[in-house]
This record gives structure tokens, sequence and C-alpha cells, in this order.
């Protein structure tokens, strides 16, 4: 009888967590939108140098404003990235969107006028 009664209260105590708590399993993961995309990158606008090492993937830009702060561009065109680098301490004005979570910048404009980036 009393084999019985434990089986019972464990049933019963399994069917009760099942049933209460049925969304637990089917939650979507955190950083996504219903669609299951990744969310939309944000604007930004940064004001700092152009720089190339290669250890740091080519070509980023050590910002000023935000300072201290060092973006790795996404679509690098070496044809206009380079007269800027070779300025030296020229700051110049980016406008882009920056990835969610990381600090890749997708160039947009530089000083106001249109970036022909390669992806």
């Amino acid at each position: 009888m009393e084999y019985r009664r434990l089986t019972g209260i464990i049933l019963t105590l399994a069917l009760t967590i099942v049933f209460a708590n049925p969304g637990f399993a089917q939650q979507k993961p955190q950083g996504q939108t219903p669609e299951g995309k990744a969310p939309e990158s944000s604007s930004i606008f940064v004001v700092g140098k152009i720089e190339y090492q290669q250890s740091e993937g080519g070509y980023f830009i050590r910002g000023d404003h935000p300072y201290g702060k060092i973006f790795r561009i996404a679509n690098q065109n070496s044809e206009i990235l380079e007269p800027l680098l070779k300025t030296g301490d020229k700051h110049v004005n980016i406008e882009g969107r920056l990835t969610q979570g990381t600090n890749i910048l997708f160039i947009e404009k530089i000083w106001g006028k249109a970036y022909l980036g390669k992806p």
C-alpha cells in the first residue's frame, strides 16, 4: 500500500510540473526577433582615425568620439581607406551601422559622402 501511495505522489508532482510550466521549453533565444532573425544594427556616428593592423583584421577606426573605442571595419575598401590612413593624425567623420553586441562597423558615409565598401 505504501508503494502505491508513493508512486501516486511522484506521478502527481511530475504532472503538476509538466502542466504548470509549459512555456519553459518553448522560450525563444535571447537576442532574436519573433521571426528568428538577429536584431537590427544600430546607427552610429564616429569621429576617429583610420588605422591598419593585420592582427586586427585589416583596417579599423580608433575612436575619439566615442573616446578610446576601436571599431573593426566590415566593408573594407583599401582604395578609399589607404589615403585616409596616410594622412596620419587627421580625424574623419564616419556614419555607419554597428552590429549589435560587437565592435564591427559597417560604414555608410565618410565626411557625409557615400562610401562604397566591399562586403
